[in-house]
Formats: structure tokens, sequence, C-alpha cells
């Protein structure tokens, strides 16, 4: 059995279920609250990507206490990004590193694929990436804070170039010379190159009483096609859940992700109403530049727009509607449907408003710098969509009446 802990994770979690799924291994998707009160059982607890200080607030003083005792008592953890920082020893004190803090924004807001340099011997590395380079996929990655003494930490991937689809914040890395970065930095003090590249670990593992953890920056939760490489990142996380929950051994990569692709099991007017409503808003964007195609579960954005939200959201009601709507989701679901219909008419009609006054706030930056205050369009993005880093806002509002029913 494996345990999922879903608080703050959004997009992350529903790609870590679509992984999970696919193998057949049993699972549970777990609230922070409910590990405080109940503990965790079996044998796995993964963590997926998002904020690790919510997943810390979520699981509080008794629910950490819980994630550890399950570990020292011989369970496995395994965290991806966000969930790789919540293990760190400023978090659950499962591994020994701290979080290392980016004073430059740009270095954080990096995405896609990057060549990692793997160890040669580890039982925890499959075989076939083995001593070997790989591309791994990052999005919106912390760092590891290695010390000079690892405290017997075992690095097991390191980064060391960008991939051919690397993204710093809008800008395609692959699609910048050399000698312009070079004479940004030199002229502008702007820095592109991501200090990722520089050997900084990516993956690392070790182990806490008498069990384990391996923690990854990189996704490796990510679907199979969302760009070539994304196979090395399945095939690490299989290899985890065959060591560690035997997975299927006939699986060699995950499957492929459409959210916009997955059947509808479930006719709800107000979920289809909302479906349609996102879709109108999604294209808008897509027509206006601020969101841009990315890969088959992924839409890119502008830097300043809420993309982060409009991704969960859409992988949200899509993962919603391809849910059966059994006894249980049905009577939750008749207690909240008119609270997200009413909801979510106001989201759509203040989204609408903000993408278009956005896109006219970047065609009078030149022209008529100031005639539309930026105040405005911030306080209202904060109302809609929140903060990036603390959530928030009415899209969080929907988004948690949606993660209710997984």
């Amino acid at each position: 059995m494996i345990a999922i802990l879903w608080d703050a994770s959004h997009i992350w979690g529903y790609l870590l279920l679509h992984a999970v799924r696919s193998t057949g291994i049993p699972f549970r998707v777990l609230k922070g609250l409910d590990i405080a009160q109940t503990g965790l059982s079996g044998k796995m607890l993964i963590v997926p990507g998002g904020s690790a200080r919510r997943k810390a607030n979520a699981l509080g003083a008794a629910g950490a206490r819980s994630v550890r005792r399950f570990v020292r008592d011989g369970g496995r953890y395994l965290g991806f990004c966000g969930g790789a920082g919540l293990a760190l020893a400023d978090g659950l004190g499962l591994c020994p590193w701290n979080r290392d803090g980016m004073t430059d924004r740009l270095q954080h807001l990096v995405s896609g694929h990057l060549v990692c340099d793997v160890a040669a011997d580890n039982e925890l590395i499959p075989p076939a990436l083995a001593g070997k380079a790989a591309l791994l996929p990052v999005w919106w990655p912390g760092r590891f804070n290695e010390p000079d003494e690892n405290n017997d930490v075992q690095v097991l991937a390191r980064y060391r170039a960008p991939g051919p689809d690397l993204y710093v914040a809008d800008m395609p890395f692959s699609s910048m010379p050399a000698d312009i970065l070079s004479e940004w930095d030199a002229m502008y003090g702007v820095t592109l190159r991501p200090s990722l590249i520089d050997g900084r670990p990516c993956v690392v593992s070790g182990s806490f009483g008498k069990g384990s953890w391996l923690l990854s920056y990189s996704h490796l939760e990510t679907p199979t096609g969302a760009f070539s490489g994304s196979e090395n990142a399945g095939t690490w996380l299989l290899h985890l859940l065959r060591r560690w929950c035997g997975a299927p051994s006939n699986m060699s990569e995950l499957p492929t992700l459409d959210f916009d692709a997955l059947p509808t099991l479930w006719e709800d007017a107000a979920l289809l109403e909302a479906r349609t409503s996102l879709n109108e808003l999604l294209a808008l964007a897509k027509e206006l530049g601020l969101l841009f195609p990315r890969n088959s579960w992924l839409l890119g954005w502008r830097s300043g727009v809420p993309g982060a939200q409009f991704n969960s959201l859409n992988a949200a009601l899509s993962t919603a509607l391809n849910l059966p709507p059994d006894d249980r989701r049905l009577r939750l679901w008749n207690a909240r449907r008119n609270d997200f219909r009413n909801a979510f008419s106001l989201f759509f009609q203040g989204a609408r408003s903000w993408l278009l006054a956005r896109r006219l706030a970047d065609t009078l930056a030149d022209s008529a710098p100031g005639m539309l205050p930026r105040e405005l369009l911030v306080d209202q993005r904060r109302a809609l969509f929140g903060s990036p880093m603390f959530g928030g806002g009415l899209s969080e509002q929907l988004l948690d009446m949606l993660e209710e029913l997984v």
C-alpha cells in the first residue's frame, strides 16, 4: 500500500495519481490532518511537488511526528520537489541537509529537462540509467545545499547541462546564444544561465532509523511523452516502485497523459459548465499570448501570469469528470455543487477581465505607462489567484472543492 500526501500539491498530485494508478499498486490519498490523527501504515509515503511550507503546516507537529515514526520504523519516503524540500533538516528532518536559498528569483524559474550525470552503483538507480547521462525533468525546482561533509547522504544524480526544451521563466534557453547571454550579464547584470547545472545534486538518498528515503528535485512522475527524455524519469520511478512496493516488472515507462483527452465518466452539469468556461478562459489566454502549449499536460505562461493556477484547475476539473460518481462522491458533491457553481461563475468573470486587462497593460507599457495602475492588477490577481508561494484566492477555493472529490 502506498500513501500519498495531497496537501498543496495541485497539478503535481494529479501527475502522481496518474503514475501510481497505472501500476495497479493499491494506494490511499491522505491529507496532513489524516496522518496527524491516524498515523501511517503500508510500505511507502510519496509526497508530490508543491509548497513544502504549506505541506508542513498541513501536517502540523503531530503529523510530522507520525511521518518520522513511520520511516524510523522501516517505512519508505519518496519526495519530489516540494516533497523533497519537506524532508530536509528544517522540515521533517529525515535528510540532514538544508535547502539552498536563491537570491536571484530567475534561478528558480527553470522548467523542462536538464542533462544529469547519474551515479554508477546504487540499488535505487535503474540499471538502464546507472553511470550514464540522463535527461531528467525539472519544473521550477528548489536546490539542495550540499555541505562539505555529506552526512551519509548518497548523491544519485547531479545536474550537468541544459536540455533541449529548457525554459528560464517564459524564455526558451536554447534560443539564446552564448554571446548574447554574456552581453546581458555585462550590460544589465542579468544572468539567465541556470546555476543548477553547475554539478549540483538533483537526486539524493539516505536512511532514517530502519527506513530509507529518496528526495528528487526532478519530477520523476512526469508522464512519458511530455518531451523526449521524460521516459528516463518514468524508468526511475518504476524502478523505485518495484524495489519498494512490488510494481509490475513488465512496465518500462509511464503512460502518456493529456488532461483534455480524459474520458468523461461523470455527467454532472456544474462540472461540465465549469469545463466549458475554463476552456473559454484558456483559449482567450492563448489568443492573447499569455499562455502557450508546452506539452500534452502543461501550458506555459508569460511571466507574471498565474499559469500554475490555470494548469491546476484544468487538471482538477478533467480528473473530477473522469471519476466514477459513487455514493460517497455524490453525497459530498450534492452538498458542494451550488457553492462551486456560484464560485466558478465569479471566477470566470473576474479571470476574463483580468486576462484582458493584463494584455492591455502590456500594450500600454511603452506608449502610456501608468494609465492602467499596476496595483489594481496585482490586487485583482491576488483576489482571484492568491499568492504563488502561499496560495489563496478564489481559484484555490475551487481547487479545494474539486480535490475533496479525489
